[in-house]
């Protein structure tokens, strides 16, 4: 099966700047901003004492009355008044409510519009304080190309403090960010650096992408073993990617004998799952009848599954199928859509294919 990298070229951290599908040779995406706001919820206390002991300048009391009111806990709904509260306690230099207030802005709620630049204000205080999750949410916020508030420069130093105090996501970040050498200069040695240490705690998509660098031999020594042992590992806890990698391991015999049936399974619980390099391969599979019989069918449907995702790989593939008629009538004009969509993307037969036609594939975005 095809493993090479033409997933969409911006990288977004945050969602905003890493993009794209994954395979042995494509890295995954990093959702940065879903962190869950948490708070304590208001004790026993009685409502006119929570409110005497805030009104007396109790920055803890000012903190649980704000969400008292923000979410209507024991009290009337007033986020109004639940905000002022809030600021009232974090100004005192409380770091939950500096922290609260930093997430309440990053991600919006009912009442409470999102704003970056209050975000980031709320988000520094706590993050000065040493707040782990405040700090890598500073940092995705500053580092994400979308943001009022982008300041990469900023935004690496942040990322690197909740990295330096072990913050998973953090570690998981800064590897992507050094393998393509995005606001850092590229290094596959710092990359394995900070993907080995976040999955040393269990990240499965550290794990997995430790496990392509194992594969291909960048910043490590190539180790076919190595890499199918994490990708067991990711793959153990639900790991799409590491799924459809171990199936095309397994179909390559690296690192494992060589079993068409053990790539069918591997890339049909990836492609179950909705992940499109899985739908991919399991299409290609399909189509020329490894480890299972040929159904040209089944493959139209898998590779119209990946390309609907905006699998470059697939939408080439089902473009050809559609236009020689295999699984299908033939249709030339759906066909032609495809193979476009692949171009564009920059996928290198597609592109061949419209140049031999006399089409050029639409030019890359200007930055």
């Amino acid at each position: 099966m095809r493993m090479e990298k033409w997933a969409g070229a911006a990288l977004a951290l945050a969602a905003a700047i890493f993009a794209g599908g994954c395979s042995i040779n494509r890295t995954s995406s990093f959702k940065w901003l879903a962190f869950p706001l948490s708070w304590r919820s208001v004790p026993s206390d009685p409502t006119q004492t929570l409110r005497e002991k805030a009104e007396s300048g109790d920055p803890d009391s000012q903190y649980k009355l704000g969400f008292s009111l923000l979410y209507g806990e024991d009290m009337p709904r007033d986020a109004e008044s639940g905000l002022v509260w809030l600021k009232r306690s974090g100004e005192n230099g409380y770091l939950k409510a500096q922290s609260a207030l930093g997430l309440l802005f990053l991600k919006g709620v009912p009442d409470i519009d999102r704003d970056d630049r209050e975000a980031a204000v709320w988000l520094e205080k706590a993050a000065a304080q040493g707040h782990v999750v405040s700090q890598s949410s500073l940092g995705a916020l500053l580092l994400s190309q979308t943001s009022s508030v982008h300041d990469s420069e900023a935004g690496v130093v942040w990322l690197k403090r909740a990295a330096g105090q072990g913050d998973a996501p953090a570690q998981v970040a800064l590897g992507q960010m050094y393998r393509n050498g995005y606001v850092v200069a590229q290094s596959d040695t710092e990359s394995v650096r900070w993907y080995r240490k976040a999955a040393e705690q269990g990240n499965t998509g550290a794990q997995t992408q430790l496990g392509i660098a194992y594969y291909r031999g960048k910043g490590v020594l190539q180790s076919f073993d190595e890499a199918r042992r994490l990708f067991e590992a990711a793959a153990f806890r639900d790991d799409a990617l590491a799924m459809s990698n171990l199936g095309v391991m397994a179909s390559r015999g690296e690192g494992m004998k060589q079993d068409a049936e053990l790539a069918l399974s591997w890339f049909r619980k990836a492609a179950e799952g909705g992940y499109a390099d899985g739908q991919n391969n399991l299409g290609a599979a399909y189509y020329k009848g490894i480890g299972v019989p040929q159904d040209y069918g089944a493959a139209l449907a898998w590779f119209r599954k990946a390309a609907d995702q905006g699998h470059a790989s697939a939408q080439f593939r089902l473009g050809l199928m559609l236009e020689a008629g295999q699984g299908t009538d033939p249709d030339t004009s759906e066909a032609a859509v495809w193979i476009k969509r692949a171009a564009d993307q920059g996928f290198p037969p597609a592109v061949n294919r419209m140049r031999e036609r006399g089409a050029a594939p639409a030019p890359d975005p200007t930055p």
